[in-house]
């Protein structure tokens, strides 16, 4: 049942009365509209949830039923998708003539007031941050078939807790199943990739160009190219070099500079290739700059490592493979080497010192030479529960998943053999002191 109250109209159509409750599912407040549709708050009274509930504008000088497709081509692509960095989808159906769809609904807003020129630019960290765990679910999204064909800072939430996430897949398309063909240009045209424009067959690195656009317009304040009139913005997309980052903030590091550079270049086959590829090189540059002081030399970060039981079975070779995904550095008294409510894909083995694991700053754990830390993060990609603070000098190999793709097959099954051990034998010890204590 659909219960209307007062009229709503805009973008290129009109909802007759908006309405205040759509199937099972209560309409609070309108959060914004767009040219397919009006968002809404809602709430599931079933499960007891906010959602977002997208109600589609109807034309009436559009062809109903080519409308329907394009309004559920959304919800086909965004169904095939669960990624904590992509908003989910949850519902969708049609009710007396309304097209719904029913999704996560994320306390906070778009990138948008972080992009605006006159704004206080976001920290270097927060910006490599927003865009490694962009690039993440774009090479999930990927990996599923699904091209976004819209990435811009008005498609990008993010939560009060600072978590990016990817929304609206109106336009995306389903390798295999649907085709640019015949639609004419689709896309926001700031942001829009050369061969976006000229209508040639999309890939990966067409998406992975729209997120470039959006961390240089992060980095500086506006897109690359901002020509008033569309003929000369394409012109300058396709065939104007784009500026570079520190030409315009000389200090933002030139391997920041260079990252962008790269994603913005014409010929798709020179940009990254995958968001796996720009999400690794995104991973190791911030860890290089967050590290920079505490970094160790590679003799002493192995000869470290090889008196710990965990590399027993390791060679050198593959201890230098590890090495070369990962970071080894050392943390001072008080320094955090795990923040608790930060989500990453990290873990830790202390090869010096110790450290104090506290939630809400009641001591845990205490961890000592040998010990790891962080493994669920690293396996899940979740909201870390606890804060790891050093006690002493410590020293510690941080491992990022996101680079462990880059070693060899048999140093990684090597690698996972022993970290499988190691988190069964920490969930043994575990157990056993929960029984003792019950």
């Amino acid at each position: 049942m659909v219960e209307q109250e007062q009229s709503a109209a805009g973008g290129g159509g009109a909802i007759a009365r908006a309405p205040t409750q759509i199937g099972k599912y209560q309409l609070l407040a309108e959060l914004g509209r767009g040219a397919c549709g009006v968002v809404f708050k809602g709430f599931d009274p079933f499960v007891q949830r906010d959602v977002a509930v997208k109600v589609a504008l109807h034309d009436p000088d559009a062809d109903d039923a080519a409308h329907e497709r394009g309004f559920f081509a959304e919800a086909r692509a965004a169904g095939m998708l669960q990624h904590p960095h992509i908003v989910a989808l949850y519902d969708a159906g049609v009710e007396a003539e309304l097209s719904y769809l029913v999704m996560e609904y994320v306390d906070g807003e778009t990138l948008q007031p972080l992009c605006r020129p006159g704004a206080r630019r976001a920290p270097l960290a927060q910006v490599l941050d927003i865009v490694f765990k962009c690039a993440k679910a774009l090479d999930y999204a990927h990996g599923k078939g699904v091209l976004h064909r819209d990435i811009k800072p008005g498609n990008i939430m993010l939560t009060r807790e600072g978590v990016p996430k990817l929304m609206d897949f109106s336009i995306a398309e389903i390798t295999g199943r649907t085709s640019a063909g015949g639609q004419g240009v689709l896309g926001s045209p700031l942001y829009m990739s050369p061969e976006q424009i000229t209508r040639a067959r999309l890939g990966p690195a067409s998406d992975l160009y729209a997120l470039g656009a959006v961390m240089f317009q992060l980095l500086v304040g506006t897109p690359p190219f901002t020509d008033a009139e569309l003929p000369l913005l394409f012109r300058a997309i396709r065939h104007t070099p784009a500026p570079r980052v520190r030409d315009l903030r000389p200090e933002v590091p030139e391997a920041v500079s260079d990252v962008v550079e790269r994603l913005l270049l014409k010929d798709p086959a020179q940009r990254f290739q995958s968001g796996h590829e720009l999400a690794a090189t995104l991973s190791r540059l911030f860890d290089q700059l967050r590290l920079s002081d505490h970094q160790v030399t590679r003799r002493e970060s192995r000869d470290s490592l090889r008196r710990l039981r965990f590399f027993s079975t390791f060679s050198d070779d593959e201890i230098d493979e590890i090495l070369a995904v990962s970071q080894m550095a050392t943390y001072n008294p008080g320094d955090a080497l795990i923040r608790e409510g930060e989500i990453d894909n990290a873990f830790f083995i202390l090869a010096l010192g110790s450290a104090e694991v506290r939630k809400r700053g009641k001591l845990l754990h205490q961890l000592e030479k040998g010990d790891c830390v962080g493994e669920i993060g690293f396996l899940s990609t979740t909201k870390r529960t606890a804060t790891v603070v050093a006690t002493t000098r410590v020293l510690a190999l941080k491992v990022n998943a996101t680079l462990l793709d880059d070693m060899s097959r048999d140093c990684q099954l090597r690698f996972y053999k022993v970290f499988a051990e190691t988190l069964i034998y920490r969930l043994s010890v575990t157990s056993a002191r929960l029984s003792a204590l019950s």
